[in-house]
């Protein structure tokens, strides 16, 4: 999203929280450079999408956890659910079974495939107990789903920001948010 389209935002929430349209005024340059920073690599139609949403169920304005959390939630990126999952599992077990692992990986979508891997094709393939590896199965799958959701909608250069925390390199927000935070 550019500048101009979160500045497109930030006046849509001055018009629909009239209550708070002096604040939003009084931090409006803070605000359209956290919003554009955030959601840099979202595209402008998803997160108007979210925040008309939004704007039906919450007589509050939104902070970034709000908008991003609705976000996820427009958006889901085509991950199945929980049910669909275990579906490419079953499915997977009944075309290639225990001796063709790397087929039956193929037939799966990314986070199935990670999952399935972390509990061992050959212990679900294997097992006497298929319920108890569903229940295991649905548990783990919620979680990574969760990641892989988040993921997806991180701006990049948080992404490298973080991978660049690792080897101690980071860069105020502040420096990255050209001032805008501080009153600068």
């Amino acid at each position: 999203m550019t500048v101009q389209e979160t500045t497109k935002i930030v006046n849509a929430l001055k018009i629909a929280y009239p209550r708070y349209a002096e604040q939003i005024q009084e931090n409006k340059q803070g605000m359209i450079s956290l919003f554009a920073f955030m959601f840099k690599d979202v595209p402008y139609k998803v997160v108007n999408c979210a925040l008309q949403k939004f704007i039906l169920e919450s007589p509050y304005p939104p902070t970034v956890h709000d908008l991003y959390k609705e976000i996820v939630s427009v958006t889901k990126f085509n991950v199945p659910d929980e049910d669909e999952a275990w579906h490419e599992v079953a499915r997977a077990i009944r075309l290639y079974g225990y001796y063709r692992p790397e087929e039956a990986f193929d037939s799966m979508s990314e986070v199935v495939r990670d999952v399935v891997k972390a509990i061992g094709w050959s212990e679900i393939c294997l097992s006497k107990n298929i319920d108890l590896v569903r229940d295991q199965f649905v548990r783990l799958y919620v979680i990574a789903k969760q990641r892989k959701e988040q993921e997806m909608l991180m701006p990049s250069i948080l992404k490298r920001r973080i991978e660049k925390l690792a080897e101690c390199k980071i860069v105020d927000i502040s420096d990255a948010l050209g001032g805008a935070v501080n009153g600068k």
